[in-house]
């Protein structure tokens, strides 16, 4: 029901830099049109860059769109998760450069360059034909970047909601991962942990607070609890404002990079629901994707986040590359413990060989997975059943399980369908609660 956080990032830089901007998030809720009507809206506001974000679920489908929007600008730019892996193959589908790597100082040089002000070849991590920018490090300094809010201006509100009042999607307090975690490609935000001061979450949660009522942020950051004396220093800080005083919060985290007693102090901070990644109950597959822990860590962790009174929602994957059935029944095991403790399990869970991966370098050749993302129908499509209840009844079989990316066995296969299906159906029990009437009071 909000526009997608990374666009908004782009977007407000861009207009802190004085341009003028439109966004579109072709996966808005309530979007009247699909490409068709995104190429008129590009013809009809004729700008000079366009630029696209690109996942690598979404390449086939923005390489098609590239072509249709290729007359109505001077430059198009691809940037974001894929494009950083693979800056060159965005070029051969009707790009003119591709940013690798944060885009928000790189969208403001590309968008001055336009301006006359510069060279393309001078642009942080930009890819293009017969050349390459500087390559930059990672942003070290993210204060400096405009609050995402401050694009809200560039949509139109009407695609997330009915009534045109959109709430802000939450906000990220630090960026990159410190785990090397083999199924990964985070080399958009990096490895290194850089995280915002305190002072400038703060002073972002009361803006949102103060314009648009905000009591409950999202975090979106991907290992929130990764260094904990900022985890403490942030936590003290939303304790000491008063004007926060009664706001909630949720966040994700590896199930290794957390404690009782942070969990703990978190809680008190307003942190109602945490997010845990733990992707096995087997310890040979942990050491194999490297997620660094062991399956008694991750019980500690979300039981104690539960007798903290947290929402829990636990993550787990399978099918990787030379996991058994034995493999598999360790992991439904941990699922089958952690059930008591946990809210939601993450729907379906096969895994996606993305590339830039080290699961996907290693096994390229053996399995043919060059280029797979190019075509369509490798991409599982989602039914639009506009029924939460019935998408949960849907989750019950994921449809990557079907593309046999690594050739499963029968065995196999059938033991990761049935640990997708314990998934669904445990989170199809707690939404029945909520759906309980409550008896009234005597």
């Amino acid at each position: 029901g909000a526009p997608y956080l990374g666009q908004l990032y782009i977007a407000a830089s861009l207009m802190a830099d004085g341009h003028e901007v439109r966004c579109l998030d072709l996966g808005a809720p309530h979007i009247p049109f699909g490409d068709d009507g995104a190429v008129a809206f590009a013809e009809a506001f004729a700008p000079d860059l366009i630029g696209m974000t690109l996942f690598t679920y979404g390449v086939a489908r923005g390489y098609a769109l590239a072509a249709q929007l290729r007359p109505y600008c001077r430059m198009l730019a691809a940037g974001g998760p894929h494009p950083t892996v693979l800056p060159d193959e965005p070029l051969g589908h009707g790009f003119d450069v591709a940013i690798a790597g944060e885009g928000e100082q790189a969208i403001v040089q590309l968008a001055r360059v336009l301006d006359g002000q510069g060279e393309l070849a001078q642009v942080s991590n930009a890819v293009f034909e017969g050349g390459r920018g500087p390559v930059a490090a990672a942003i070290a300094d993210l204060d400096v970047l405009p609050y995402p809010h401050t694009a809200y201006s560039a949509y139109d509100h009407s695609h997330f909601s009915p009534d045109g009042v959109v709430v802000p999607g939450g906000l990220m307090t630090s960026r990159g991962c410190p785990a090397r975690c083999t199924f990964c490609a985070n080399y958009v935000t990096g490895r290194a942990f850089r995280f915002r001061s305190a002072g400038n979450v703060i002073a972002e949660m009361l803006t949102l607070r103060r314009t648009y009522q905000i009591c409950t942020f999202p975090i979106w950051d991907d290992a929130f609890t990764a260094n904990r004396p900022r985890l403490n220093t942030l936590c003290d800080a939303i304790l000491a404002e008063p004007e926060l005083d009664g706001i909630t919060w949720t966040c994700i985290t590896p199930g290794n990079m957390v404690k009782p007693k942070d969990l703990r102090r978190m809680r008190a901070a307003g942190c109602v629901a945490i997010n845990f990644g733990i992707e096995s109950g087997d310890r040979r597959t942990l050491k194999m994707i490297k997620k660094g822990q062991r399956p008694e860590h991750i019980i500690d962790a979300v039981k104690a986040a539960k007798e903290e009174g947290m929402q829990t929602v636990v993550n787990f994957m399978f099918g990787f590359p030379g996991e058994g059935v034995v493999n598999l029944d360790h992991t439904l095991d941990l699922m089958e413990t952690l059930s008591a403790h946990t809210d939601y399990f993450n729907s379906r869970g096969v895994l996606v060989p993305f590339p830039g991966t080290a699961i996907y370098d290693t096994h390229r050749e053996a399995y043919g997975l060059d280029g797979w993302w190019r075509d369509q129908a490798m991409v599982p499509i989602e039914p639009d059943l506009g029924d939460a209840f019935a998408s949960l009844v849907a989750q019950e079989v994921d449809p990557t399980l079907a593309l046999d990316f690594f050739r499963y066995s029968p065995e196999v296969r059938d033991k990761i369908a049935e640990c997708v299906r314990f998934k669904a159906q445990h989170n199809q029990r707690t939404v029945r609660k909520f759906m309980q009437p409550v008896a009234p009071a005597a």
